[in-house]
């Protein structure tokens, strides 16, 4: 096993910004599941790419962006 050291200030922002990413994939996963009656109106894959995102992140496995509006764009694509 391989250790890294990385300021205190880079993880803290790391840290920040992988709750933010976690909250706003919570808002989305209620706001889809909430709605059940819409549920079968969602294209098939689309659902399929969002377990992957959430596979993913369970697994530990993330996505680094440069700044918050490549954060905000890359949310609106999904």
């Amino acid at each position: 096993m391989t250790t890294i050291t990385i300021p205190i200030k880079e993880y803290k922002e790391s840290i920040q910004i992988q709750k933010s990413i976690l909250s706003r994939l919570d808002l989305l996963q209620k706001a889809v599941f909430e709605n059940s009656k819409y549920y079968y109106d969602i294209n098939p894959s689309l659902l399929k790419r969002y377990e992957k995102i959430s596979l993913d992140l369970d697994k530990g496995k993330g996505k680094k962006f440069s700044s918050f509006s490549s954060f905000k764009k890359y949310l609106k694509d999904l």
